[in-house]
C-alpha cells in the first residue's frame, strides 16, 4: 500500500476525465482567493497541459469562467510558481480558497511539478463527496501527517513517522469498507464510480473479478459516465491479461533502437518488470532481482524491463548506474497520453509492476508483490 500511496498525488493530478453532462448549464465561474500570491495569472488546463481558459490574480482574488459542458477534474496553474492543483468542477459557481503554503514538489517522470495538495472548494456536491471519502477512510488524516512529517524537526521526526506508519496500516480496510458501502448505498452516484476507480487504482491489485463484481452495481447515471465506461475498457483489458491467457504481444525499442519483440521469447520463462528511473521502489528492488536473475537464468529465466520514462537521457543514465544484464526497452506513450502504450496494454497503474510468463508464453501471475511473483518464479523453476 505505502508505494501506491506514494503516487496518490499524480493520480489526483493526472486524473482529467470526465463523466456526465450537464444540461442545465454550458458555462461555470469560479471565484477564488489566494495566500500566497497577490498578483499574477490562473489558468486552467486540458488533459495535455494546453490552456484553456485564464484570469488575472489581483490582490490575491481571481475570477475564472469557462464552458462546462461536462462535469469534470479539471487541473489549474498558478502564476509566479507554476503551481498547479486539481479541482472538481460539477456546477455553475463554485468558490476556492487556496493556500501555497505547504505545497509541495513532485518529481514525475524526470519532472518537477510543484503541487498545491488540498484546497478548499465551496459549491461543488462532487468535492464535497470527495472529501466525505478522504475523511471517512482516514487519508485525510494521513496525508495531513505526512505534511507534517516533511517538515518535522529532529526530536519530533521519530512520533510523525510513528504515527504516518500506523495510519498507513489501517488504511487498506477503511478503505474497502467506505467505498464498497458508499456503492452500494449509491448505485447510481457518478462520484461513486469516480471514488472506486480511484480505489481500484490504489489497491495495485489487477482482479477481473472483483472490478466486474463491484461495477455490477451500478445503475442510471452512474452507467453513463465516463468513468464507468473507462471501467468496463479496464476488466476487458484484465479479462485479456488474467492468468492462463496468452500475453499480449508487443514491440518496443532497445537502447540501441534495435526492436525488441515479446514473442520472441517463447520457450522461456519471462518476467514483464515494468519500472522507470524516477521511481525509488523499482530502484530499491534491482538488487534482488539480481539475485534472481543470476539463479535462475541457466534454467531458461529472462526479465525484459520496460520503462516508464519519457526522457531516454534520464533512462541512459539509470541503465549505466544499475548495470542490470537483462533486456531493456523503453515503453512509448501515445500523443496526449502520460503512460506507456504497453504499460496500458498490461494495464499497470503503479510502479513497479511484474507480469510471469511462462515457456508457452502464457500469464502465471500479474502483480504488483514482488515477493508473490519471487514466490511462482522458484515454484515454476525449481
Amino acid at each position: 500500500m505505502n508505494k501506491v500511496l506514494s503516487a496518490f498525488p499524480l493520480l489526483i493530478l493526472f486524473s482529467l476525465q470526465t463523466y456526465a453532462q450537464i444540461t442545465n448549464s454550458p458555462t461555470y465561474v469560479i471565484n477564488g482567493n489566494i495566500t500566497g500570491i497577490d498578483s499574477g495569472k490562473i489558468y486552467s488546463l486540458s488533459s495535455d497541459r494546453k490552456v484553456i481558459d485564464s484570469a488575472d490574480i489581483v490582490k490575491g482574488q481571481f475570477s475564472i469562467s469557462g464552458k462546462l459542458y461536462l462535469p469534470e477534474q479539471k487541473v489549474f496553474r498558478l502564476n509566479p510558481g507554476q503551481w498547479e492543483f486539481a479541482a472538481f468542477v460539477d456546477a455553475p459557481r463554485i468558490t476556492f480558497d487556496i493556500d501555497t503554503a505547504g505545497a509541495e514538489h513532485y518529481y514525475f517522470a524526470g519532472k518537477d511539478y510543484p503541487l498545491i495538495r488540498q484546497i478548499k472548494e465551496t459549491g461543488s456536491p462532487f468535492a464535497d463527496v470527495y472529501d466525505s471519502y478522504q475523511k471517512g477512510t482516514g487519508l485525510a488524516e494521513l496525508l495531513y501527517f505526512t505534511r507534517k512529517l516533511r517538515l518535522a524537526k529532529n526530536d519530533s521526526v521519530a512520533y510523525f513517522n510513528e504515527k504516518v506508519d500506523s495510519l498507513r496500516k489501517a488504511l487498506p480496510p477503511k478503505f474497502k469498507i467506505w467505498v464498497e458501502d458508499y456503492v452500494r448505498q449509491h448505485p447510481t452516484s457518478i462520484p461513486a464510480v469516480y471514488i472506486f476507480k480511484e480505489y481500484f487504482h490504489e489497491l495495485g491489485k489487477n482482479s477481473s473479478v472483483y472490478l466486474r463484481s463491484i461495477i455490477s452495481q451500478f445503475s442510471g447515471p452512474a452507467k453513463s459516465s465516463v468513468y464507468y465506461e473507462s471501467l468496463m475498457s479496464e476488466l476487458l483489458r484484465l479479462e485479456n491479461i488474467r492468468v492462463g491467457k496468452p500475453a499480449p504481444d508487443f514491440t518496443l525499442l532497445k537502447r540501441d533502437n534495435n526492436k525488441f519483440k515479446l514473442s520472441t521469447t517463447l520457450g522461456s520463462v519471462v518476467m514483464l518488470d515494468f519500472w522507470a528511473s524516477w521511481c525509488k521502489p523499482c530502484r530499491a528492488g534491482i538488487p534482488g532481482w539480481k539475485k534472481v536473475y543470476a539463479k535462475y537464468h541457466q534454467k531458461g529465466f529472462n526479465i525484459i524491463s520496460i520503462t516508464d520514462d519519457k526522457s531516454w537521457k534520464s533512462w541512459k543514465i539509470a541503465l549505466d548506474q544499475e548495470k542490470m544484464p537483462w533486456t531493456q526497452v523503453i515503453d512509448d506513450a501515445p500523443p496526449g497520453t502520460l503512460s506507456g502504450r504497453v504499460g496500458q496494454q498490461y494495464n499497470v497503474h503503479s510502479l513497479p509492476y511484474f507480469v510471469l510468463i511462462d515457456k508457452k508464453g502464457n500469464i502465471i501471475i500479474a502483480s504488483g508483490d514482488e515477493h508473490a511473483v519471487k514466490k511462482e518464479i522458484a515454484e515454476v523453476l525449481k
